[in-house]
């Protein structure tokens, strides 16, 4: 198995219409700095492309050469722009006519045929490998790293199903291990003597949804082992927690906003309450909104018509209005330029911020109707996280920040909208090395997977409190409803391992217990467990670290001492 020090986090971030790859720090993977409630760790890194990109459309294509010789003709797989390229070259109508050539289209199509359609199954396995070859030999470049050396963690749509989570899995490992091949044939060539193959462990490590991606890019997930006092331990939690956050993802596929909360106060783990997508407010919409207003002045100007019928044309106005959208986001004006757009004739189209601005509005009015739905019935949110290309509009800015949620925190300021969720990929596969569980075998031996499964969780919750000495089997619910702190909490995944730092007054006449917390579960009553024995009576503060396997079994251990089995 690889040394934990020597392996490179990546996060894939593979959206609809781009993706994107960044490459995390397990140095950086560390706890804020006690007293520090906002997150301000170095983020990863967001890798460019050989065109200086910080994403590569997610398309791949076949281009045709000739031989050396000039007596055949030969194959590559050419990736984003340049395979939209070849589509034109071809005729073919665009990506936003016609999908089937995206990555995350063929992934879908190539696991729904039939047992009639082997070879081309095969075809676009091969494609799909292709690209995500493409990525970890970028990945690769840009860390100095060999392709054994990756270990990464995907992102899926939210409500996405196990079946595709497991083919963009396998499609991922596919592409790491074929760049893996491919670079020790080249070792091999140069030394000629054969290296170690290095791939007993598993190269995809994880795969979290979208909005936890958001999330963990935020620093909402990571959990200090602050110290609490039991005597002020009914005080209200301070305001740096959060319990409710709202992540919008707008991008290419369309609108998506998640309700995510906090399973407990004293967890990083996430859950998702609701999500709704309207697939209306697109970013490809807003870009075929740009792209009609573009070819209609073309045509009125020049007085022709069938622009759009023209592949090619197409192909070219709908890159330019891409980047032209891409500018309104940063800039009042800009040009929509293409020379020789059709027949020979240029085109040249002045757009201004307020006039993209009335163009969309039809969309932005959808949009504003899907996100009021989360604002009804009182509620309130911590925080509201955004994502995708169209957040970084200043109308969609404005929508979310001002109109709607204008009290609500935006979590960190230096988190690209665009790349949050490659860099939450990135994080969460730098915490998954750190802790070194990234090991292809389980505790039983059998093989790990990376896709989701489901989960025991906690059916009761338990926490710590002082219980004066001779009561232990007398009235508790007043000392563990009042002065009682929740270690492991009702509803969290098991098994589940949790350390506090515990501060108290005196012990002397006193013990400190492990308790069964109602926590306001009227199934559910307070109930003394057992007593932690040993403890110095002169001691201020201990460690308490408390573990429930998802059998029942409840361990506990002081400060770091040997764990004491309590049933």
């Amino acid at each position: 198995m690889s040394n934990p020090e020597e392996l490179i986090p990546i996060g894939i971030d593979l959206g609809s219409l781009h993706a994107r790859v960044a490459i995390g720090n397990i140095a950086h993977h560390k706890l804020p700095t006690k007293g520090v409630t906002v997150d301000s760790r170095p983020l990863p890194n967001v890798i460019s492309n050989a065109q200086g990109s910080r994403f590569t459309l997610a398309l791949v294509g076949v281009d045709k050469s000739h031989t050396e010789d000039g007596a055949g003709e030969e194959e590559r797989h050419v990736f984003g722009e340049a395979a939209r390229r070849a589509l034109a070259r071809d005729k073919k109508p665009p990506i936003s006519k016609d999908p089937s050539s995206m990555i995350r289209q063929l992934i879908q199509s190539s696991s729904s045929l039939g047992d009639n359609g082997d070879n081309k199954m095969d075809e676009k396995s091969k494609n799909i490998a292709a690209f995500f070859q493409h990525l970890s030999e970028l990945a690769c470049d840009a860390s100095s790293s060999h392709p054994s050396k990756l270990r990464t963690v995907v992102s899926v749509p939210v409500g996405c199903s196990p079946e595709e989570q497991k083919d963009i899995v396998q499609s991922v490992e596919r592409g790491i291990i074929e760049a893996t091949a491919a670079r020790k044939s080249q070792d091999e060539t140069k030394s000629k003597k054969k290296t170690k193959n290095d791939t007993e462990d598993n190269v995809v490590i994880g795969v979290i949804s979208n909005p936890a991606a958001i999330c963990i890019a935020h620093g909402l997930t990571e959990i200090e082992n602050e110290a609490v006092n039991l005597p002020d331990a009914s005080k209200p939690e301070t305001p740096s927690t959060w319990t409710n956050v709202l992540v919008v993802d707008w991008g290419a596929s369309g609108l998506t906003v998640t309700h995510v909360c906090r399973t407990s106060s004293s967890s990083g783990l996430l859950s998702i309450v609701s999500h709704a997508k309207d697939e209306s407010c697109s970013g490809i919409a807003i870009v075929d909104t740009l792209v009609s207003h573009c070819a209609s002045m073309f045509e009125r100007k020049n007085k022709v018509s069938g622009v759009l019928e023209s592949a090619k044309a197409h192909h070219r106005l709908e890159m330019a209005c891409e980047s032209a959208v891409r500018t309104l986001s940063r800039a009042p004006t800009t040009t929509v330029t293409v020379d020789g757009l059709y027949e020979g004739m240029d085109a040249s189209v002045p757009i201004s911020r307020p006039r993209f601005d009335m163009m969309i509005n039809g969309i932005l009015r959808k949009a504003e109707t899907l996100l009021s739905s989360f604002t009804g019935e009182g509620k309130q949110y911590d925080a509201v996280l955004v994502a995708g290309n169209v957040c970084d509009m200043p109308s969609a800015t404005s929508l979310i920040r001002t109109k709607l949620f204008p009290n609500s925190s935006a979590g960190r300021g230096d988190v690209p909208a665009d790349e949050a969720v490659a860099i939450g990929c990135a994080r969460h596969a730098a915490a998954i090395l750190s802790c070194d569980t990234h090991s292809k075998s389980n505790a039983n031996g059998d093989e790990a997977d990376a896709t989701a499964i489901e989960v025991a969780l906690c059916p009761i919750t338990i926490g710590v409190c002082i219980i004066e000495t001779g009561k232990e089997n007398g009235e508790l619910d007043a000392a563990i409803s009042q002065g009682a702190v929740p270690m492991i909490e009702f509803g969290e995944p098991l098994p589940a391992n949790v350390t506090k730092t515990v501060n108290f007054d005196d012990l002397a006449s006193s013990s400190l217990a492990i308790v069964q917390m109602s926590r306001g579960n009227e199934a559910v009553r307070n109930k003394f467990i057992g007593k932690i024995d040993g403890i110095d009576t002169g001691a201020k503060s201990i460690e308490v670290t408390v573990e429930l396997t998802a059998e029942g079994s409840l361990s506990l251990a002081v400060n770091g001492g040997e764990s004491c089995k309590l049933c």
